[in-house]
Order: structure tokens, then sequence, then C-alpha cells
């Protein structure tokens, strides 16, 4: 009776600490309602994980086309077969990060997702363009596509994080730009920049323009959707033979602060690569007064020859 009173008591602690660390055996499922399955997992993701709805939709694309290649059977082969339907390294890691949310931690079959490995592309080779090469894409560019481009190239920004700023989001007298509300994520936030003086020339005449009864400063800096700026983006790279995406602006920009010697803590900051926690507990260092002194470091390689 003592040795099974015994043996109760392991069992329960041993189980105790399986819950504190969260192991959880190895099992296979097969799921029956597959849209019912994706669902409670857009539920579950909104909810426990906290997922942005950007991440939570294209993980959402990446799970049915899974359960549709599996037939609903999820275990260790169908992630193998699915996985190698495709070629592509890139594509397959961001497969797998949706699919150990799913299996992992929504299905709860254990950790064997976990010995998919996420495999690193290759490194690309971005073509910088020259200063006059990005002066010649930018004179095909529209009024407010032309200080789209400035503020990419002049800030760091992403290119949601432009296009979401408010015109009271930027202090004309420091010529600062304030995204620390705009982007919150996991694993990316935004932060505060500035842009060139030429650029705040450029702002102040086209706000001028556009309000003629005076500037709301809750409307928005920009009018333009995403999709419309990349596709002119792409027609004038086509035209021109000068190959540039908004994103290869913020690029170009993390190029000229390396040029300038500034160390890498601070490129980070502009381009939202810091922890909101990091920024919490060291705010002296990522202060406007701050980053404007790192900024005057770069802000004359970042003027274009207009």
């Amino acid at each position: 009776m003592l040795v099974e009173q015994k043996l109760d008591q392991i069992l329960q602690e041993l189980q105790l600490i399986k819950n504190h660390l969260k192991i959880v055996p190895d099992k296979d499922l097969e799921i029956k309602d597959l849209k019912s399955s994706i669902s409670e997992y857009e539920t579950f993701a909104k909810d426990e994980l906290k997922l942005n709805a950007k991440t939570i939709t294209n993980q959402l694309s990446t799970l049915s086309r899974f359960l549709h290649h599996c037939k609903g059977s999820v275990n260790k082969e169908s992630v193998k077969s699915y996985l190698n339907s495709n070629d592509s390294d890139s594509w397959k890691s961001n497969q797998l990060k949706a699919l150990r949310r799913y299996c992992r931690d929504f299905l709860h079959l254990g950790n064997w997702i976990n010995e998919f490995q996420f495999l690193k592309p290759r490194a690309k080779i971005k073509k910088i363009p020259s200063d006059s090469k990005l002066v010649s894409f930018f004179l095909e560019l529209e009024n407010q596509e032309q200080l789209i481009f400035l503020t990419l190239l002049n800030t760091g920004f992403r290119i949601g994080e432009v296009l979401d700023l408010k015109i009271k989001n930027i202090d004309f007298e420091i010529n600062m730009m304030d995204a620390s509300n705009i982007h919150e994520g996991d694993t990316k936030h935004s932060w505060i920049s500035f842009v060139t003086s030429q650029t705040i020339d450029f702002i102040n005449e086209y706000l001028s323009e556009r309000f003629s009864d005076g500037i709301d400063p809750e409307a928005n800096l920009f009018t333009i959707h995403s999709r419309s700026l990349q596709n002119t983006f792409k027609s004038i790279s086509k035209k021109t033979g000068i190959v540039i995406n908004p994103h290869l602006l913020r690029t170009i920009f993390s190029e000229k602060c390396t040029k300038a010697n500034l160390k890498d803590k601070y490129i980070d900051a502009f381009c939202g690569r810091v922890s909101q926690g990091v920024l919490a507990t060291n705010y002296t260092d990522y202060s406007s007064e701050a980053l404007r002194v790192q900024y005057d470091k770069i802000e004359s390689l970042l003027e274009l020859d207009l």
C-alpha cells in the first residue's frame, strides 16, 4: 500500500513537472472539418497569441493550403510532404512559422514540429542605385509620391508606417516624425526618425496646397494606398531601367547611416528594430534629443541634388 502511495505521488509530481515545462507527448491528428479548425485557430491567434491582423491572414492562408494538401491528416510525414512541395527556402521558413503555431501551440500535438528547422534563405545582393539615379527616378513621380519617396529615404520607416503617419505626428521644429504608436507587434516596432530640411520644405509646400482652409492635424499625411504606390514604383522601374521599390529606400537609408559611422543601435532605432522593452529601459539613448544628434551626422548624405 505504501509503495502504491509513493508511486502515485511520483506520478503526480511528474505530471506537475510536465505541466510546468509544457511537455506534451507527440501525437498525430485527423481533422475532419478543415474550415472549422482554421476558424478556431484564427480566434486563438487573435486572443491568445496576440498576433496582428496581417500575420494572422498570412498564417490562415498557409494552414488552408497545408490542410488541403494533407487532407486533414496532421503528422510529421504530412508536414514533411507539404514542405517538400516547394523548393524555395524562404517559402519553407514562412510556412513553418505558421505550422509551428498551429501544430504545437494550438493543437497541442507535442514538439515534433520543432524537428523541422527554419532554413536561412540565401542572402540577396541588393544593387544600390547612385544618388543621380535616385534623382532620375524621383523626377518621374507625381507630387505626393515624391514626398513618400523622400520620407522613406529620409526616415528608414517601413512603407506601412509612412502611409499611416498623421500630420500631428510631425514636429516641424526639429523635423521629427513620430511613428512610435503606429506599428506595435511581437517582433517589429516603430519609433521616431527625422526628415531633412529639404524634405520638410517640400512637405510644407504640399500641405499649404492641400489644406487651403487650415491644416487638419488628425488627417493622414498621405492619401495613397500601398498597392497603388508599389505599382507606380514597378511602372517607373520598367520605364527607366532603375529598379527601386519602397523597401529598397529603407535599405539605402541604413547604408547611408553605416557610411556616416552611426552605431548599429541607432540605425536599428530609426528602422524600428528595437523592442519596446529596450526602448523603455534605455530611454535616454533613444530620446528625440539623442537621436537628433545622430541624425545630424547623416542628414547631408540623405539630401538629393534636386
